[in-house]
């Protein structure tokens, strides 16, 4: 069953990436495509892979401009928050996911950044053009954890570029959280449990004022913020 259920979501992922790269012809890296799209994909692989989302505090992702930033554990990540994910943020990943056929074509087709991480001038120069972008009233979504948490649980260390840009731009960061996800996807025991995934959505941590010196307080404060979060949904995690 966990083979057929990872089967059939790639299947579907392909499918649904496929279609909306054939619609972003007509209105290329449109931001207002990415949050459609993803509502699009996140509906069917949810369906398959038997988990249902809740959320609270939604009327934060109103908040825009601003810098969402949220936990990355798994590719799983991509379909929770992309059920819930709001119009007009696009979100910023990798380079190497604009080379990935098909997903990666949807990536970039639908308005995402990709940042060359290999690089610091290259990935400083990548969020300091996102100034101007966020100028027309719109969100950019980072997960500063850099790379996926396969532990499940926890935090792994942040890298501060979705911190300089909040505060370069002068707008505020907007936490989403992830329940944490070890209990119901162990890709080693090869195990999915159906269940209801909480995400929270903390209220915006605003910037305005702050310098490149208050970087590492900000980022001190979100980490705990984030941290706090993560403990409290685990007990609300729901298994069907």
């Amino acid at each position: 069953m966990f083979y057929l259920k990872v089967l059939l979501t790639i299947i579907w992922a392909l499918f649904a990436c496929t279609l909306w790269i054939v619609i972003a012809l007509f209105s290329w890296r449109n931001p207002k495509l990415y949050s459609k799209s993803a509502h699009f994909i996140s509906w069917g692989a949810l369906k398959i892979l038997g988990f249902e989302t809740t959320i609270s505090g939604d009327e934060h992702l109103k908040t825009l401009p601003s810098v969402m930033i949220s936990n990355h554990q798994s590719v799983l990540d991509t379909f929770l928050l992309g059920s819930i994910w709001p119009a007009r943020v696009v979100p910023i990943g990798k380079k190497e996911i604009g080379w990935v056929p098909i997903i990666g074509w949807w990536f970039v087709a639908c308005g995402a950044r990709l940042i060359n991480r290999q690089s610091k001038k290259e990935a400083r120069s990548t969020i300091e053009q996102q100034i101007d972008f966020l100028k027309q009233r719109v969100g950019i979504g980072i997960t500063p954890e850099g790379t996926r948490n396969k532990a499940g649980k926890g935090l792994l260390p942040f890298k501060k570029g979705a911190f300089h840009l909040a505060i370069k731009a002068q707008v505020p960061i907007v936490i989403l959280v992830v329940a944490p996800l070890g209990g119901i996807a162990n890709w080693k025991t090869k195990r999915l449990q159906k269940a209801r995934v909480p995400i929270k959505v903390l209220p915006p941590i605003p910037t305005e004022g702050m310098t490149e010196n208050d970087v590492d307080n900000l980022i001190r404060v979100v980490r705990e913020k984030m941290e706090a979060t993560l403990n409290a949904l685990e007990k609300e995690t729901v298994y069907l």
